[in-house]
């Protein structure tokens, strides 16, 4: 059972990057003095780059402003390790070999999860609990109980949360100049869509719809019929509970309007291995006419695409509704990364990083990374907060790499800063009136379903389908299987070991252990 447990962290640890690199974080660093006052609190954090441009292109992130302001205004020194968002999916096929765990990892899992709960179970992170209610009280107060439920294995909190406030985190954008040249509205429904996308065909636009990878951020469609194949979307079909997909009917419409796209050059032909930073590319050059992307990011994507396309006016709209009348992607869970603390960590450095996580829970913490530094990057006037936003692309990368640091928020929207963001007012209406709307969800087991771990194919993602179900996707597109025979799919993914799958979460329904239904979940 243990071998099984540590097999499964070394799952995790691939996923999340993690080199063998890392400083040793036995507890045995000495802290180190700070003239007559406390002690610094010295440790290592290794931390994904999310494909951010303005992390990845730093040289030494460690020698950053933002970093050092912040570690002056927290008493800390710390070692960053930087894990590039490209290499994540190749690691996943290396043996973590040698080197210890930094002092704390920050992951976007939580405790529950296959790929964490077998390092948790075996006594690899801290539980918070007692450091938190002593040093940790701003992260008590500011973050929301359910989310510190979230967290919570086995009667234990096990790692600091980043949260939403708006579940409904990715949103569809659309090119409104490119609607206007090609004398169109955005379209309301699912059966709007095709014949939007062929008008910015005929005016030229390279990519109407933007695709990438996986169906990641390019799943709207799938969204409108209610299909999407994540680890979240089980529903209830008579006396079983099943994966979304097995609603033949809808999935076979959503795979036709992929494959109307693809054979009509709607969107790129190499779709299959889009990826991400190919994906930001064209975006970026104004190359894609609409796109699902994280609502918080209106402003950010509209500057950079100002840079390429001056006259290019980015919007965020209703995504498309379906059948039902409904429409949106995946409703996210209330947890984004989280920090894990080492448990070889001694008591003296274990409190002082969560005193340093405490500190971004904090007004004055809040403040300094939204804004930066008073007298340099924001004044106060009449208590009036006056922001100089940069103009440039290196104030605006800059400003970036300030909010990733900000590690414990809400990452929904920063209801302050919106106001001094391009389309910060736009953005704001997003978050108030469109998304509180839209968004699909339905059953999902915390902890997941232990069957993943025997049948890793057929298992999904947080937002990616399982190997089995997007090869056949892939391949119904490109037209080399029917879409017709899709279910004959089903019944395969049954076959391979789809049906232990629906017995356990079936099982895990009616014994009511560990289900947590979605609002948008089909109880019969």
């Amino acid at each position: 059972m243990m071998r099984k447990r540590m097999i499964s962290f070394v799952c995790m640890m691939l996923l999340t990057g993690l080199l063998a690199s890392c400083a040793d974080s036995s507890g045995n660093q000495e802290d180190t003095a700070s003239g007559d006052g406390p002690a610094v609190t010295k440790f290592t954090m290794a931390k994904g780059t999310l494909a951010m441009k303005a992390v990845e292109s730093v040289d030494d992130m460690n020698k950053d402003k933002w970093v050092l302001e912040m570690e002056k205004r927290t008493n800390t020194d710390i070692q960053i390790q930087l894990i590039p968002h490209k290499d994540f999916g190749e690691k996943i096929s290396l043996l973590f070999a040698g080197g210890e765990l930094p002092d704390v990892l920050v992951g976007n899992t939580t405790p529950t999860a296959n790929s964490m709960k077998g390092a948790v179970e075996a006594g690899l992170f801290m539980p918070l609990e007692d450091l938190l209610e002593t040093h940790g009280q701003n992260l008590l107060k500011t973050i929301p109980k359910e989310v510190w439920d979230s967290v919570t294995y086995n009667g234990h909190i096990y790692s600091i949360p980043q949260y939403l406030s708006v579940q409904s985190r990715r949103a569809t954008f659309i090119r409104s100049d490119l609607l206007e040249k090609a004398g169109v509205e955005a379209p309301k429904t699912i059966d709007d869509l095709l014949p939007v996308l062929r008008a910015f065909k005929k005016i030229g636009v390279e990519q109407p719809f933007g695709f990438r990878e996986n169906f990641k951020y390019a799943d709207f469609i799938l969204g409108a019929y209610d299909v999407l194949p994540y680890s979240t979307m089980y529903e209830k079909q008579g006396d079983e509970i099943v994966p979304k997909f097995f609603d033949s009917e809808n999935m076979m419409k959503a795979l036709e309007i992929y494959k109307a796209m693809y054979d009509e050059g709607l969107m790129a032909q190499d779709f299959a291995t889009i990826t991400g930073a190919m994906w930001t590319k064209n975006r970026d050059a104004g190359k894609v006419g609409i796109y699902n992307a994280n609502a918080n990011q209106l402003g950010t994507y509209q500057s950079e695409l100002s840079l390429a396309v001056p006259e290019g006016k980015l919007e965020m709209i209703a995504s498309p509704t379906g059948p039902d009348g409904k429409g949106g992607m995946m409703l996210y869970s209330n947890t984004l990364e989280q920090a894990y603390l080492n448990a070889k960590l001694d008591k003296t450095k274990a409190e002082g990083i969560v005193k340093f996580f405490d500190y971004m829970a904090t007004e004055e913490g809040a403040k300094f990374f939204t804004f930066g530094i008073e007298g340099e990057d924001y004044t106060v006037e009449n208590g009036e907060i006056k922001y100089n936003a940069p103009t440039d692309e290196e104030g605006r990368l800059s400003e970036q790499r300030r909010d990733w640091l900000w590690l414990i928020k809400d990452n929904a929207y920063n209801k302050e800063k919106l106001p001094f963001e391009p389309k910060g007012v736009e953005m704001l209406k997003g978050f108030e009136t469109i998304l509180p709307s839209e968004g699909r969800a339905g059953f999902f087991f915390t902890p997941e379903l232990d069957s993943y771990l025997q049948y890793p194919d057929l298992a999904p993602n947080f937002d990616e389908p399982s190997k089995f179900i997007l090869g056949h996707m892939i391949k119904m597109i490109y037209g080399t299987e029917n879409i017709s025979d899709w279910p004959k799919v089903i019944e395969e993914w049954r076959a391979s070991g789809g049906n232990e799958i629906i017995k356990e979460a079936t099982e895990r329904y009616n014994n009511k252990e560990g289900v947590q239904i979605g609002p948008d979940a089909h109880v019969e």
